[in-house]
């Protein structure tokens, strides 16, 4: 048999095991996030040099949104989901934006947001939820769940988004 051969039927049945084996493993094993599963919690500090759990949140809706300052879609999408987040009574939903760069720029610890940038420079907590493309951000249910994952900037503020987190 042609070595060539051989090798590439390694590699297929190699990569056929790994699909078969990854479902199947817990979510604490390290590896990503999945809707229904429990969302995992994590402590980041702000910018302002606080420092912000998950858990903390417990019993609000939640949005996990993982961004950097070089992607344009993540920049666009933040102004709605500043309006998002004012369309709800204070309190009930809250916006974790957590940025995935080593260092934040400077213009964004002055950003006109009512939301908190949070620090990921290790890439630790976006490497848990897998967040490998962005905008990448997860919608947490009142328990602590995740409903719904959002890959790419859409309008936060538009009357379907606003209808489907009130009624979580």
């Amino acid at each position: 048999m042609n070595p060539l051969f051989r090798f590439i039927c390694a590699c297929l049945f190699t990569l056929m095991v790994l699909a078969v084996a990854a479902p199947g493993q817990a979510q604490g094993d390290g590896w990503p996030v999945s809707i229904g599963s429990p969302a995992p919690d994590f402590r980041l500090p702000t910018l302002a040099g606080q420092s912000k759990s998950l858990s903390q949140y417990r019993g609000k809706i939640v949005l996990v949104n993982f961004w950097a300052s070089w992607c344009p879609y993540c920049r666009d999408e933040m102004p709605s989901m500043d309006r998002l987040l004012k369309s709800f009574p204070k309190g009930d939903l809250v916006i974790l934006a957590v940025n995935v760069e080593k260092r934040i720029p400077e213009k964004y610890r002055k950003a006109p947001v009512s939301f908190d940038f949070l620090s990921d420079a290790s890439g630790q907590v976006q490497q848990r939820y897998g967040a490998n493309r962005l905008p990448d951000t997860f919608i947490i249910d009142r328990k602590g769940v995740i409903r719904e994952r959002v890959t790419g900037g859409i309008e936060w503020d538009a009357a379907r988004v606003v209808s489907y987190l009130k009624s979580l």
